[in-house]
């Protein structure tokens, strides 16, 4: 048997040594999403590490970790509750600029994020101005194609 059989990478790397049996009904996943490509991936990941140090230092992480614990398709009938008691994330660059501002101390805190790396990037997100703009274009086909032309870069 080999992994793609079993599921169990390690033994195909080390075929001497005995097979530990994983149990994957644990809890203690993590999960990181890529961003999208423009994304600096030297902040995105600097991010990252401080998000998880303020998780590892927090108080009330666990009781944080219960209330946004996903266990099955959000999207389904039956997790209708679980998916309402999530918060939405920013719609927009403009949104995501208001929450930063929001929680900029945590990245601030020891000065990993300088407060004027925090200051430009609050104003660069909201030069965007695209607060709404999702309910401005709908049903707006040739709008919102010459935005995609414009910003979207693929190749």
């Amino acid at each position: 048997m080999n992994s793609t059989e079993t599921g169990n990478m390690i033994l195909d790397a080390n075929p001497q040594e005995p097979s530990p049996l994983l149990n994957g009904a644990s809890k203690q996943t993590f999960e990181f999403r890529v961003p999208d490509g423009s994304a600096d991936i030297y902040l995105t990941l600097a991010a990252l590490i401080v998000a998880s140090l303020n998780g590892i230092r927090d108080e009330n992480s666990l009781k944080k970790a219960k209330e946004l614990y996903v266990d099955g398709n959000i999207f389904q009938p039956q997790n209708k509750a679980k998916l309402a008691n999530l918060k939405q994330l920013p719609l927009s660059c403009y949104e995501s600029a208001e929450a930063l501002e929001k929680k900029r101390t945590v990245f601030e805190t020891n000065h990993i994020f300088p407060k004027g790396l925090i200051d430009n990037y609050i104003k660069k997100l909201k030069s965007f101005n695209d607060k709404g703009l999702s309910e401005k274009l709908f049903g707006k086909t040739e709008e919102i194609k010459a935005l995609v032309e414009k910003y979207l870069y693929v190749g």
